[in-house]
């Protein structure tokens, strides 16, 4: 590579929602922008998903810096994995908000010797051949910034999450003047958040929301369960401000809200609010009506306090008739089956729900709508475009957007597709780096692709396991064969099902040829997988032990 040239890196969030994660890179040398984790969408026991961090890995003596824009799990929660995998961990930067967050979690997983450098939006900082200056902008969590970033080839910008909220109750609000400064400067190339692209303009304000949120809980005669995003500080200050106007005791259900919540206390950001919190095993001795509960799992996860809640199995409080359940969110797409089944596990229960489909003021996007990502090309006016952050759906409408507005150089490429930016000509794509994505099973350890592969096997067709004791000369079973179904329709638990295949593979053992180039393990068990698929059409996962007898 010349000096000249910088290559962009995506490894996470091109083509995807979340997992957000890519390398800018000038004469080999790295700087990371976040390190994103996802979630799984199946159910064979991942907690958790991250970039294939193998292109980081085989580069880990030449990466100057990682720096994350925001506290967001899809741009900081993959970190520890990343990090408990490199010989030398480079610097890491982050917003005040974030480096809290990030500092916990690193705790979490005894990597507390870690640093993590605190750097205010605004501020200008040296990472090796880049030069980062962190601009203020709007989100759904406090302390979200952009990066304007200097390189060999000019200013790139990368907006990170951001919306032009005007009314943003904990503060920042997107710093509109400097974007229009950088663009008078010249800006190389702009990198813009493309989540919220279909959507023309984003509908409503964080305020507007504290507002319609009041009015519905002033309106309450019993208990307020509000559903919310953890992160979002800007949404806890107004509900505490609603809590305090009301007469009614905030409680606190789940884990990350309460991460989410004393983060912010500890930097200031929720002044009051001490005053008004009970712990959670109070709320049921207080009178309904003077109880707020706020708590996490608005996509309806399974073991999140709103689930419980709506399935009475929640170890403080049971919801009765005349207690009412506000959902201030949005169903992330993918979720819509389980945030509806909690809905009507609440309604079951004679509880009021409260959501946008009814009351659409209730939840405000901190994406940027098609209008706001419009205005920030205009700021900006670069002389090159990648839209970053979504599907290839929402990357292709982002582009068509730079187009119509006059941006001639666009390129949209996903994860493992590197973009050479040259100081001047064409943005062009260079060869594929490794990429793709990684699962963390519960427990904290890699899945790899055969262990989950066999995982789902299990899970679609069950699984068969015969035992035996066999001597070889002469070819007698001494034991066994024993049998046992998990998970095959019919045959759980059926004393005939285990009769019929003992009997199959005493036949399949006893009419083996000596010489026959199928081993002992492999006749039986394509005997007994072959019985059971013609009594249930299953071909189930089938484990043989036998033992040797001589």
């Amino acid at each position: 590579m010349t000096e000249n040239i910088v290559r962009f890196v995506p490894l996470g969030g091109l083509g995807e929602i979340g997992m957000n994660c890519f390398a800018l890179e000038v004469s080999g040398r790295l700087l990371v922008v976040d390190v994103g984790m996802g979630f799984p969408d199946d159910d064979v026991g991942v907690d958790l998903t991250h970039p294939d961090f193998t292109f980081l890995y085989e580069r880990e003596d030449r990466i100057d810096g990682i720096f994350i824009t925001h506290g967001h799990e899809d741009h900081i929660g993959a970190l520890p994995y990343l990090l408990r995998n490199l010989k030398r961990v480079p610097p890491i930067f982050a917003p005040p908000h974030a480096s809290l967050l990030i500092r916990d979690r690193l705790r979490e997983h005894e990597l507390s010797e870690i640093e993590v450098t605190e750097v205010a939006p605004g501020s200008t900082t040296q990472v090796g051949a880049f030069e980062v200056e962190t601009i203020q902008v709007a989100h759904s969590i406090i302390d979200a910034t952009a990066l304007s970033i200097m390189t060999p080839a000019g200013r790139i910008i990368h907006t990170g999450d951001f919306d032009i909220d005007p009314t943003q109750p904990a503060g920042h609000l997107t710093n509109g003047e400097r974007f229009r400064e950088l663009g008078d400067l010249g800006v190389r190339l702009l990198l813009s958040d493309s989540t919220n692209v279909d959507s023309p303009v984003r509908r409503g304000t964080e305020q507007g929301v504290i507002d319609a949120l009041a009015s519905v809980v002033a309106e309450q005669p019993g208990r307020v369960i509000l559903g919310m995003f953890s992160s979002n500080v800007h949404r806890l200050l107004g509900v505490f401000a609603i809590a305090r106007a009301t007469g009614r005791r905030v409680a606190l259900f789940g884990r990350s809200l309460t991460k989410h919540y004393d983060v912010a206390r500890r930097l200031g950001r929720l002044p009051g609010s001490e005053g008004l919190l009970i712990h959670a095993d109070q709320v049921s001795t207080l009178p309904a009506r003077d109880v707020l509960v706020i708590a996490g799992g608005s996509q309806g996860e399974a073991a999140s306090a709103l689930r419980r809640l709506g399935l009475d199995t929640h170890q403080n409080l049971r919801l009765s008739e005349g207690d009412t359940v506000i959902l201030s969110s949005r169903i992330i797409p993918g979720n819509e089956r389980k945030v509806g089944l909690m809905i009507n596990d609440f309604l079951r229960m004679g509880v009021v729900v409260k959501w946008r489909a009814t009351d659409p003021e209730l939840h405000t996007s901190g994406h940027a709508g098609r209008s706001e990502q419009e205005q920030m090309i205009e700021w900006v006016r670069p002389r090159a475009f990648i839209p970053v952050h979504g599907t290839l759906h929402h990357l292709k409408q982002h582009e068509e957007l730079g187009r119509q507005l006059g941006i001639e150089d666009t390129l949209v490429v996903e994860n493992g597709v590197p973009v050479r930016i040259p100081a001047e000509g064409q943005l062009s794509r260079d060869r594929p780096v490794p990429h793709g994505l990684t699962r963390i099973a519960f427990g904290g350890e890699e899945l790899d692709v055969e262990t989950r592969k066999r995982r789902v096997e299990l899970s679609r067709s069950g699984v068969a396991v015969v035992a035996i004791g066999v001597t070889e000369r002469p070819r007698r079973i001494q034991f066994g064969p024993t049998f046992s179904a998990f998970g095959i329709p019919t045959l759980d638990r059926d004393p005939g099902a285990a009769r019929a295949v003992r009997r199959e593979v005493e036949r399949a053992l006893l009419e083996q040829s000596e010489h026959s180039p199928q081993s002992m393990e492999d006749l039986v068990r394509r005997a007994v997988r072959r019985l059971i698929q013609d009594w249930t059409g299953v071909s189930p996962v089938v484990e043989v032990h036998i033992e040797r007898l001589g």
